[in-house]
């Protein structure tokens, strides 16, 4: 497969890596001069409809998503037999292979890896679609050390009616939840059940639950409860172990609700750390410390100090000068200046910091407020009960939703239940996702008349619309332009619909019987072409400056069927001595003598198992051409044999085309 050009774009350089159902190959994009991968499904699955459709699930649905964590998908699509995804390359390894490197990871490493894969699964859930397989081999780690959730092989959307398929490989049911072992409804849930695991495998370096055969392991999600981490790495937070017990709940309504509250347990986590580890750090200035021989020190002190005073004084007043007195004078404006600066800093201070909070301490408080659940209510609404309970909010977030109707909430912040201070100033504040209703693009309305292909990848890679090509026959429009979509140029569909488009297939050509224009002039052999929609082709012998006489032979030859549009090629004799054709392309003039001359097959040239052979005439000083003779001949019967017209005592020159293309020239002449 390497060395291989899909849809004529990207080209196949080495194969990376190999799945169950698909390889991976590293390609080069010719359009767009980039790096991608190209996952290829393997020849075992190509008849396999529950595969293909499972194959083409990932691409629409990891492609309908974009966040830094998710592998991004550039495009889909098929050649032959070869069924193919077109994908972000990633310059990395698995978070498998970084785990099996490092043996386990810092407590705070693994908890950053895992909010990226919540995010990830977030932005997913969003979406209503469900992983159903994450495991550090369907993570990847990028040079930068970013984790990237790939792989979306078994994803489904969380509003099927009926997700039970069972997980079927070995390597995923030492992540999967105790409903995926069981083959029962799996959701949003599931896939932080799995996260749970792959967290608990970056701490400790290997899966919560193992046994020799999956099946045992299968049992052991659906019955027994995980180890603490903390016994393999006791110097790691205890509260860790929450945050993994919790996401590897048995029963699906003890785990957390969505993405987002695990990544806040793992943030409080790692703030609460860090905050503890810095106050370990600082200096405590007030602590204790022990001072020997104080008391003595101090009384040996006094004496010494009043003696050397006293000696200092009577050597400072005998050296003093106008120039140090001065000095003096500059020393103290300078004190007295930086003091007024630090009595007028504390007054602002206290006027503009502490009074303020004195003033709001000796205000009677104001009780908090509970908030309410407002997802699934209308913003508006929402909005304006939060101006009736004098709660403070920022404005809504909008995002793109396929199911949810514009305008509706779809999270909040804070949770239901929670209770904050009123009043615009609070430092806590409301904050909504809002649905910004089902994304949409215009079809735009320059495309028509455009080229197919254009219009197919702008549809396609920039609007994000699936292209159908529909071709038809059309007398107004060339051949592979677009003549229509359907929904209409100019209209606005959802993103992921199918467009069809309408391509040309130029005017429907009719089937036309080739006419007998022997012995027509130039005008009359138009003229009948025209007649029937057929043009004339080449015109021998060749540049002649007008064509007079009459036609003398034709290609192709009367009876036959072409389409119509198709050329006529016609020979032309002498109009005074060209009285009959014979009926191998020869003719006859006469008063003239004739010679058989026998025409060679050149060396050095290639040519089939048939060649037609032309063969013109000049005869004497006329600078007449003539067509002697045209016809095709095996190639096993050179030479071949040509009555060539000589007058005596005159030189006839002659000239030999095969296959279209000019051999030789040579003269003939009798006595």
């Amino acid at each position: 497969m390497t060395g291989k050009v899909l849809n004529n774009r990207y080209e196949l350089f080495e194969k990376v890596g190999s799945g169950g159902m698909a390889d991976v190959y590293k390609a080069k994009c010719r359009v767009l001069k980039r790096w991608v991968a190209v996952k290829i499904l393997k020849d075992e699955f190509i008849n396999d409809e529950e595969f293909l459709e499972r194959f083409e699930r990932e691409a629409y649905a990891a492609g309908s998503l974009n966040h830094p964590n998710i592998v991004s998908i550039y495009d889909v699509g098929r050649e032959d037999n070869i069924y193919y995804i077109v994908m972000e390359y990633v310059d990395g390894i698995t978070l498998k292979d970084y785990i099996r490197q490092n043996v386990r990871l810092p407590w705070n490493e693994a908890a950053d890896i895992a909010v990226s894969i919540l995010s990830a699964l977030h932005k997913a859930h969003r979406h209503n679609i469900i992983h159903r397989d994450i495991k550090p081999q369907n993570i990847l780690m990028t040079s930068d050390n970013v984790p990237k959730v790939t792989d979306f092989g078994i994803a489904r959307a969380s509003t099927t009616a009926t997700v039970t398929r069972k997980v079927d490989t070995a390597g995923s049911v030492h992540y999967a939840s105790p409903e995926q072992a069981r083959g029962g409804y799996t959701d949003e849930k599931s896939d932080l059940y799995s996260v749970g695991v792959t967290l608990f495998e970056m701490l400790t370096g290997t899966v919560p639950f193992n046994a020799d055969n999956p099946v045992t392991v299968a049992l052991k999600h659906i019955e027994d409860e995980p180890p603490d981490v903390t016994e393999y790495v006791p110097e790691i937070p205890k509260a860790i172990d929450s945050i993994i017990k919790r996401a590897m709940k048995k029963s699906k309504a003890e785990r957390y609700d969505s993405a987002l509250q695990m990544i806040a347990d793992l943030d409080h986590l790692q703030k609460r750390e860090k905050m503890n580890e810095d106050q370990e750090n600082q200096v405590d200035p007030f602590a204790t410390k022990a001072i020997e021989g104080l008391e003595e020190k101090a009384l040996a002190g006094k004496k010494n100090n009043k003696k050397d005073k006293k000696i200092e004084n009577k050597v400072n007043n005998s050296n003093k000068t106008p120039k140090t007195k001065t000095k003096k004078y500059v020393v103290i404006s300078a004190y007295v200046i930086l003091i007024g600066v630090i009595l007028g800093g504390l007054w602002l201070t206290y006027a503009h910091v502490v009074k303020p909070i004195l003033v709001d301490l000796m205000a009677p408080s104001t009780p908090d407020v509970e908030v309410k659940n407002y997802v699934g209510m209308n913003i508006e609404e929402a909005l304006a009960d939060l101006e009736s309970l004098d709660l403070p909010y920022i404005d809504p977030v909008y995002e793109y939703h396929d199911t949810i109707e514009k305008g509706t909430i779809l999270d909040q912040k804070p949770a239901p239940k929670i209770k904050i201070k009123p009043g615009k100033d609070a430092y806590t504040k409301v904050e909504f996702v809002v649905s910004n209703g089902v994304e949409e693009v215009l079809i735009p309305e320059d495309i028509k008349f455009k080229d197919y292909l254009e219009v197919q990848i702008l549809l396609r890679d920039e609007l994000k619309l699936k292209p159908k090509e529909v071709a038809e026959y059309n007398d107004e429009v060339a051949q592979g332009r677009v003549i229509r979509t359907k929904p209409e140029i100019g209209t606005s569909v959802r993103v992921g619909s199918e467009v069809i488009i309408y391509k040309s297939l130029g005017p429907k050509l009719k089937d036309v019987p080739v006419p007998d224009l022997t012995g027509f002039t130039m005008d009359e052999a138009k003229h009948t072409l025209l007649s029937l929609n057929l043009s004339i082709g080449r015109i021998f012998p060749e540049g002649r400056d007008g064509y007079k006489g009459k036609i003398v032979n034709q290609e192709p030859k009367l009876g036959e069927i072409i389409k119509e549009l198709e050329a006529v090629n016609i020979y032309f004799g002498d109009e005074e001595s060209a009285v009959e054709g014979t009926g191998d392309g020869n003719v006859i003039y006469p008063g003239e003598g004739r010679i058989t001359e026998r025409i060679p097959l050149p060396v050095g040239f290639e040519f089939g198992d048939k060649i037609e052979l032309v063969v013109y005439s000049t005869l004497g000083d006329s600078g007449q051409e003539v067509l002697q003779s045209r016809v095709t001949v095996n190639k096993s019967d050179f030479p071949v044999g040509v009555q060539i017209p000589v007058s005596p005592g005159s030189t006839t020159t002659i000239k030999v085309y095969m296959d279209g293309k000019f051999q030789y020239e040579k003269e003939i002449s009798i006595d």
